[in-house]
């Protein structure tokens, strides 16, 4: 089974519900996890270094949080605060990019399950993720209860 999980974070409930099933899961064959968060720095205006402080700073509490709530099954917990960079443009090519480089064997994400004209505006980064992944994901829609 799996080994090695990725669980890309922010600070939605949609991120929450897909952590939790990453921690029953993990818990279930014993994995280590790893939490990351992407600061999108295409998406920061200019990149100025006050506000990506701040950016960190929160990414980094959000990470704390959830690295404590898996530490207390026991799990081996990591994380990782990923920038996104011009070799790296969008947030599902760093989320894949630190997959790969950590050598997850399945990446968890959280995906609002938007369609239409609300899904074209926005894009979605769990589909671009799906899209460029070459180990499993697994997609949790809000509200999905984990099993375990």
């Amino acid at each position: 089974m799996y080994k090695k999980i990725l669980i890309p974070l922010d600070a939605s409930a949609t991120a929450q519900t897909a952590a939790e099933h990453a921690i029953a899961l993990a818990r279930a064959c014993k994995a280590a996890l790893r939490f990351i968060t992407v600061i999108d720095l295409n998406g920061l205006v200019g990149g100025v270094p006050s506000i990506v402080e701040v950016v960190n700073n929160d990414a980094r509490l959000t990470l704390d949080d959830w690295m404590n709530q898996a530490s207390q099954w026991g799990l081996d917990v990591s994380t990782a605060i990923v920038e996104t960079n011009p070799k790296i443009p969008r947030v599902a090519d760093a989320i894949v990019t630190e997959a790969s480089r950590w050598g997850a064997e399945l990446i968890v994400v959280g995906s609002h399950g938007r369609s239409g004209a609300r899904h074209l505006m926005l894009g979605s980064v769990a589909e671009g993720v799906a899209r460029l992944s070459r180990v499993p994901v697994l997609i949790v829609h809000p509200g999905e209860a984990p099993v375990a």
